[in-house]
């Protein structure tokens, strides 16, 4: 028995289906994924900005009020009291409030405005800011140093978020 009817059919190509093909398709999924990417780091990298300009307002509220403080005999014996870390550094409140009286001359006034991020750590040792923070024995050590309007320089000392050590140079 003889057909009559070939079962191949490749004189003909098939009809195309409208719309995108397999190409189209994975270059969609693959932009889509990138999308993502993109929206999820910027998300995670504006938390941390956030989180950081959050610490740094409290931080120079901070830096304000310890430098006020060392502008009275007063608060500087409350500096002292406050921040049993400072014992490390100066033998006796007497000492503290001594040393901070030589100091009020250079101090002067410390800019409302905190500096920006950039300001803080755009400048390689040549600005008025300087941070300087490590890790080292499970102990946070941060040490800023702030140039004021009349020559002082005001430095700070801190571990785990505890004052040890204020001074002018």
């Amino acid at each position: 028995m003889v057909q009559d009817t070939a079962w191949d059919n490749s004189a003909a190509p098939p009809p195309r289906k409208p719309g995108l093909g397999t190409a189209g398709k994975v270059l969609i999924g693959c932009g889509a994924a990138a999308l993502c990417l993109v929206l999820a780091v910027g998300a995670m990298a504006w938390m941390v900005y956030e989180k950081a300009t959050t610490a740094m307002d409290r931080g120079w509220v901070s830096l304000h009020r310890e430098l006020d403080s060392l502008g009275t005999p007063e608060g500087a014996r409350r500096l002292y009291r406050e921040n049993p870390g400072l014992a490390q550094n100066y033998a006796s409140e007497e000492e503290f409030v001594r040393l901070s009286a030589d100091w009020r001359e250079r101090l002067g006034e410390l800019p409302e405005k905190r500096p920006s991020l950039k300001d803080l750590l755009g400048h390689k040792g040549g600005g008025p800011y300087a941070i300087q923070a490590r890790e080292q024995d499970g102990r946070h050590q941060l040490v800023v140093r702030v140039r004021l309007a009349r020559g002082g320089t005001l430095v700070v000392e801190m571990e785990n978020d505890k004052l040890t050590d204020i001074r002018a140079e």
